[in-house]
């Protein structure tokens, strides 16, 4: 990679920074990824028939019963910039000038408060009895709201999660799925974020990846399975780049 090229890192590019500094390297460098998860179809449905809903509410210019029962004097944002912001890989952009890259993220959706402020919405599905926040939720709403703030809108202090959780009540299926709608608040916290996305460029420029105390899950097993024969000179390659971790280690 050339050492001034321009980057773009994704929100997802940052949790893999986050979560491993070479996983990220060599996903940067070489596109070696780690295996997918299974693709959440079904959540992936809830969320585009939400947007549906809420869309009809944007036009009508009311709030979703959900959101008017506990967000007082709000609206559904309507800027011409929505169609993009929840675009994949699009989303909402901030290009560091003296970075010389990008970091982005694409929303489900935004409300706009009558300071101007801006919050964002996010929809979750779930078939948990339990609703959690999970750390990436908040980590996820922090970088929503940094690339607002850094596009010059005035952000308000919280975001708000939609959760959608599957209602095991009705005694079968009967061809239907009902859920339980209900709205969770989080304070937001954007001041880390800058600094991450800083370390993340400088990571990604390196020539050669970085030194790690402990390696993830994902480069343990690549380590060993290079040691196999019948694996791919790529997947030999990056056995290569960790086996040398491991004898530092050692």
């Amino acid at each position: 990679m050339p050492k001034f090229s321009s980057l773009k890192i994704s929100r997802s590019g940052l949790r893999l920074f986050q979560d491993c500094p070479r996983c990220f390297w060599l996903d940067t460098h070489h596109k070696i990824k780690r295996p997918p998860s299974y693709p959440y179809t079904l959540s992936s449905a809830v969320d585009f028939l939400v947007k549906q809903e809420f869309d009809k509410y944007r036009r009508s210019g009311d709030l979703p019963p959900v959101l008017a029962r506990h967000v007082g004097d709000a609206k559904l944002y309507s800027g011409a910039e929505l169609p993009t912001w929840r675009e994949n890989f699009k989303g909402v952009q901030y290009f560091d000038e003296d970075l010389n890259a990008m970091l982005y993220g694409a929303v489900d959706d935004v409300l706009q408060f009558s300071d101007g402020s801006l919050a964002v919405v996010d929809y979750k599905s779930s078939g948990s009895r339990e609703i959690k926040i999970y750390e990436e939720y908040q980590k996820q709403m922090d970088v929503y709201t940094y690339l607002l703030d850094r596009n010059g809108f005035k952000t308000h202090p919280q975001a708000y999660f939609v959760f959608y959780q599957v209602d095991k009540s009705g005694g079968g299926f009967q061809n239907a799925l009902p859920f339980i709608e209900s709205l969770k608040a989080i304070k937001v916290n954007k001041d880390w974020v800058g600094d991450v996305f800083e370390q993340a460029v400088m990571v990604a420029r390196r020539d050669s990846p970085p030194e790690i105390e402990t390696l993830c899950p994902h480069c343990l097993f690549v380590s060993q399975a290079s040691r196999y024969n019948n694996l791919s000179n790529e997947s030999k390659f990056v056995g290569d780049i960790l086996q040398e971790t491991v004898i530092k280690l050692d």
